[in-house]
């Protein structure tokens, strides 16, 4: 029976010159490092929190009304872009995604331009866009005042004329991105397309 010799951790028979390389050496600074490196990350995240995700406070927007004056829209926090559709011109499912593309497109623009903050809560909602249908153009010209009046971004888009209907066309109306509420107020008896 050999006799051996224990050291830290290893186990090697007597009389063995190997070098024996003490684990808790080993794994003292690498524990350290692990806890460093989590405690610098859990900082750096803490830092870093406040600038990319908005507070409840930064998703109020101050949205400029026609008369000039600054007014705190969207307490609800929530924003959407609502787009209406003229169902009386009958146009084929691709002309309407093509129109409502248009639509989109340009209020994101305007709002862009005159309000970026607006266009960042919008965006930070998940950029909510509803399609719903006016039963013909002066129904889509009373919600284009309407919206106008309370201070809502709005866009209209007249067709070209080059496929389905007459050149000059109203097709589509975008209103928004703006609150929520807002919107509903001008939009809500409105039924989806």
């Amino acid at each position: 029976m050999t006799s051996a010799a224990w050291t830290g951790s290893t186990q090697l028979p007597a009389g063995s010159s190997a070098k024996v390389l003490n684990m808790d050496l080993l794994c003292a600074p690498l524990g350290l490092g692990v806890v460093a490196g989590l405690g610098c990350g859990l900082l750096l995240g803490w830092h870093l929190r406040g600038r990319s995700v908005p507070t409840s406070k930064s998703l109020m927007a101050a949205v400029v009304n026609g008369t000039g004056e600054a007014s705190v829209m969207g307490e609800g926090g929530e924003f959407k872009m609502i787009l209406v559709v003229r169902n009386d011109l009958k146009m084929g499912k691709g002309k309407v995604a093509a129109q409502c593309s248009h639509a989109a497109v340009s209020a994101f623009k305007q709002v862009q331009r005159r309000n970026p903050e607006l266009l960042k809560q919008w965006e930070y909602c998940g950029q909510p866009k509803v399609v719903v249908k006016a039963p013909d153009e002066n129904a889509l010209i009373d919600l284009l005042a309407h919206a106008k009046e309370v201070g809502l971004p709005v866009s209209l888009i007249q067709d070209a004329g080059r496929t389905q209907i007459a050149p000059g066309s109203r097709t589509v109306l975008g209103i928004g991105p703006g609150p929520a509420d807002l919107i509903d107020n001008v939009t809500g008896d409105l039924k989806l397309y």
